[in-house]
């Protein structure tokens, strides 16, 4: 059975139709690290070559006292040769994974996927009857943010990589992290040991999730579950491997976190029972995007168009209802109406002032 550390292996290692037709065992370690792969020593690699050796799928020869490596050329199609048997719709495939998630990837995968990445191009850019429809499709879809976009912050590519490839591996990391609230302290944040769950991208902004192995659930005070947190990767000061491994929770499951939790919210609070009030056309894009699954849609005796729904109060449904402006009146809860009511009044003052 082969290992994916013998299929690692196969993917670096070259044909006799490369340039470079041979690898040294500590090139092939060298670049097997490089693509994140935790080998440990030279020897462990050596011992998978033989065995693959002894299975027929890769070659060796002695070139004076140092013994050489390639692999039989049956992985062909990652190779030059691939454009030539990639279809226009696998092309394209491709070269939109490349476009929006390849810099979201880890080494591990995007190393050994490049070869398609530039068979893709080339495929496209071949003059066959089908290329050019093909090739036109990349510039017919975008994505752009639905807020005001603002200047995102600088994520360190190390840091990303260093973070992705332990999350695809799932090994633990040591990361130092500078809150927002703490500001540039010229003290060095503490050094915390987190086991990296997943990775999220909300608004231009890379986020890792991650869980403190030093803080187990306490039941006597009421816990039950693991903590898991938000890092924003951009404010990771420095990040490294411990050398350890971990076991990935079996309860955290990604989506049900996003859904439940809310924290892509920021600052949620306990569910409610909104009731909004809009002027004209303010709220039609309710009436085809609901803010809730209990949504209800009714007309008040002024005419305007009263929402009702069950929705968790957080930083952005007040960033949404503030977007709106006058457009919009809360009705109920009375404690968030009495908060809209403050600071309106206080804006009001402000700007009257001026």
């Amino acid at each position: 059975m082969t290992s994916s550390l013998d299929e690692a292996i196969l993917r670096v290692l070259p044909t006799e139709r490369d340039a470079t037709a041979w690898l040294s065992t500590p090139e092939i370690r060298r670049r097997l690290e490089e693509r994140g792969h935790r080998v440990g020593y030279t020897k462990k690699v050596q011992r998978h070559l033989t065995a693959l050796e002894a299975d027929a799928r890769v070659v060796s020869m002695l070139n004076g006292r140092e013994l050489l490596w390639q692999r039989k050329p049956w992985l062909h199609g990652l190779q030059e040769g691939v454009s030539g048997l990639m279809s226009a719709s696998e092309a394209v495939a491709f070269h939109i994974l490349q476009r929006f998630a390849g810099n979201k990837l880890p080494n591990a995968v995007t190393r050994d996927i490049d070869p398609l990445f530039k068979a893709a191009e080339s495929r496209l850019s071949q003059e066959k009857a089908d290329s050019r429809i093909y090739r036109a499709w990349a510039d017919k879809i975008d994505s752009v943010d639905g807020a005001f976009t603002l200047i995102r912050p600088k994520l360190r590519p190390e840091i990303f990589q260093t973070v992705a490839t332990a999350t695809f591996f799932e090994r633990e990391l040591l990361v130092q992290y500078r809150a927002a609230y703490k500001g540039e302290q010229s003290d060095e944040p503490r050094t915390r040991t987190l086991w990296p769950l997943a990775l999220v991208e909300s608004a231009g902004v890379m986020y890792m999730v991650a869980q403190d192995p030093n803080r187990a659930p306490r039941p006597e005070k009421g816990e039950t579950e693991w903590m898991r947190t938000l890092y924003r990767l951009d404010r990771i000061r420095s990040v490294s491997e411990s050398g350890e491994s971990f076991t990935y929770p079996e309860d955290f499951k990604l989506r049900k976190y996003i859904e439940t939790q809310q924290v892509f919210d920021f600052l949620p609070e306990p569910p409610v029972l909104l009731e909004l009030a809009f002027e004209g056309n303010a709220g039609n894009q309710l009436r085809e995007s609901p803010m809730s699954k209990d949504q209800q849609i009714d007309t008040l005796p002024d005419g305007r168009m009263k929402v009702t729904g069950t929705v968790t109060p957080s930083l952005k449904l007040r960033w949404w209802l503030r977007a709106l402006g006058a457009g919009v009146e809360i009705l109920a809860p009375q404690a968030l109406r009495d908060e809209f009511a403050e600071d309106f009044a206080r804006l009001a003052k402000r700007y009257r002032t001026s």
